[in-house]
């Protein structure tokens, strides 16, 4: 992974408890992604002046990413069904010649729970998912000029059900 592959805007990155490697300077223990599958609900009940309370709920997160040397440790983890401390993805993006990050989201205590391999003569691909207790999520914001303006953040304990914001 090289600061080159930038050049399309922005790339995502993944890091997971020592999982992952790259040349990118800075990140050396990140790997890059194609994609990333995360949702999270709230079910209620509205009768028009107040809520019931309920908890939220986050679905199995899904990575998508090409194959490699990590692919067995990962089946590994999740064959010994180890929890892994903290899952970090970011967004990285160029600015002024220096990589910043716009977006990250932490996963903490996570379980894999499934491994998928696809590969033909045009592809190449895995897809794990996960879950975690706890996610934080938190934004950026890079102007137009290219100077960076506010930020944004949100931290939900699922097990707890505690929600930080800011």
């Amino acid at each position: 992974m090289e600061t080159a592959e930038l050049s399309s805007r922005h790339m995502w990155i993944i890091s997971a408890d020592s999982v992952f490697k790259s040349e990118l300077k800075g990140f050396e223990k990140y790997a890059k992604i194609s994609g990333m599958h995360f949702s999270m609900s709230r079910v209620s009940i509205f009768d028009g002046e107040k809520t019931s309370d309920s908890a939220i709920s986050a679905k199995n997160t899904k990575i998508h990413m090409t194959s490699g040397v990590h692919c067995a440790i990962i089946q590994t983890r999740m064959a010994k069904k180890a929890v892994i401390p903290k899952i970090s993805i970011k967004k990285l993006i160029m600015l002024s010649g220096n990589l910043e990050v716009v977006e990250e989201k932490e996963f903490s205590k996570c379980i894999i729970h499934s491994f998928y391999q696809i590969f033909s003569k045009d592809e190449e691909e895995i897809t794990f998912t996960f879950s975690s207790s706890s996610f934080s999520d938190a934004y950026h914001e890079i102007k137009k000029d290219g100077v960076k303006g506010g930020n944004a953040a949100v931290k939900i304990d699922l097990a707890a059900w505690k929600i930080e914001d800011s």
